[in-house]
């Protein structure tokens, strides 16, 4: 099920699930935002997706359905190469 992760407050609860850290002082929303979602990419890389862009997954842009496959095949520049090939 798709889920929005609009705000601070959202994320502190969600860390909780995945028992991660609440966020240091000083540290913005988008550090924290950015470190929960690496901390839940191994155990539900689609969850840590939405986590980044702050909606769940059926509300991706098509930018976002883009970098969340070259975050998947970990390949970044190559993807992009490939796509340019028309390959």
């Amino acid at each position: 099920m798709p889920m929005d992760f609009p705000d601070l407050d959202s994320l502190k609860q969600h860390a909780e699930i995945y028992q991660f850290r609440q966020p240091s002082e000083g540290e913005t929303e988008l550090q924290y935002r950015l470190a929960l979602a690496d901390h839940v990419e191994p155990l539900d890389f689609v969850e840590s997706c939405e986590i980044r862009n702050k909606v769940g997954w059926d509300k991706f842009t098509p930018m976002q359905k883009t970098d969340m496959l070259k975050r998947k095949m970990g390949a970044g520049n190559l993807f992009e190469a490939h796509m340019e090939l028309g390959e």
